[in-house]
């Protein structure tokens, strides 16, 4: 579904096999990226939590205790104090994560969707993660500001699907700690024609335990749908890098019932989703229909 105004848009399947190959490289181990001058940033004592990352590449959770000259105090989780050259830091900043029995569980790098579809959360500025789903739709996203996140896709393979791609602008209504809340727009293009959803989609939880409710309204020919479509979603965190996630989708008034669950795996910036979807209508299933995604988040953090 595509208009003449869209051929901006598929001209972004180079640049998206480009930024591919950029994540890449981005990947390249810490210990590597370690090698390269840096100019030592600014530190001062403070009790907040810190992620501290040296120059050889190793990364330390710890507290600036006092900072003498050249020298810099640390102390760990574990009350260990370390002393260590100011020139051997190479960044610190606050860490992001909850400290449990010891060790620091960093937040899910890509909370602001659930498999597919949007959490009320948005990126902060800056921040951006490129991915792809079900291994053959790559998809990138950035947070022009905190409280506006643009997403835009197209398949690998474009001419074995037509002229296709979406593009994805969010809102940010509310945020904070336990409640973040949001609207967008979906707007996909195919072949000269355009449709997509508009919705407004709201996230209750922290980062480890949350539930995700929205509603949207089809669009499509310059029409908009009366029939909402209704999305009830939610993440558990189960381990330090194991969450589970669900993705349901209904039709108030049918009987029909798209379904998903499964699990995502996740580091500082990288992240796998494995699961399973099915559509249930009263006695039938269709499906299964296998979920496999792979996010990398890069930009300011």
């Amino acid at each position: 579904m595509t208009t003449d105004s869209t051929a901006p848009l598929f001209a972004c399947a180079r640049p998206l096999a480009l930024l591919c190959a950029i994540a890449g490289a981005l990947a390249m181990p810490a210990r590597a990226q370690a090698q390269i001058p840096a100019t030592p940033p600014e530190v001062v004592a403070s009790d907040t939590l810190r992620e501290i990352r040296m120059a050889d590449g190793s990364v330390l959770f710890a507290r600036v205790e006092s900072v003498e000259a050249d020298r810099v105090t640390l102390v760990t989780q574990a009350g260990v104090r370390l002393q260590v050259d100011r020139a051997q830091i190479r960044s610190l900043r606050a860490a992001r994560g909850q400290v449990r029995n010891g060790e620091v569980w960093r937040d899910d790098p890509t909370g602001t969707r659930l498999f597919f579809a949007p959490t009320g959360r948005n990126l902060a500025a800056g921040e951006a993660y490129f991915g792809v789903y079900e291994l053959f739709f790559p998809f990138a996203t950035y947070g022009v500001t905190d409280r506006i996140t643009v997403a835009a896709g197209t398949p690998i393979l474009p001419g074995a699907f037509g002229q296709v791609g979406y593009f994805a602008p969010k809102l940010a209504i509310v945020q904070s700690e336990r409640l973040n809340v949001a609207a967008g727009v979906f707007a996909g293009f195919f072949e000269g024609e355009t449709a997509g959803i508009v919705y407004g989609v709201g996230t209750w939880g922290g980062r480890d335990n949350a539930v995700t409710a929205g509603v949207g309204l089809g669009f499509g020919g310059g029409d908009l749908s009366d029939q909402p479509i209704v999305l009830i979603g939610g993440e558990a965190r189960t381990g330090k890098q194991l969450k589970l996630i669900t993705e349901n989708y209904f039709v108030p008034g049918e009987s029909g019932v798209l379904v998903s669950g499964g699990m995502r795996f996740f580091g500082e910036r990288l992240s796998a989703d494995i699961g399973v979807g099915a559509l249930v209508s009263g006695q039938e299933i269709e499906g299964p229909l296998p979920l496999v995604n792979f996010v990398y988040t890069f930009g300011k953090r």
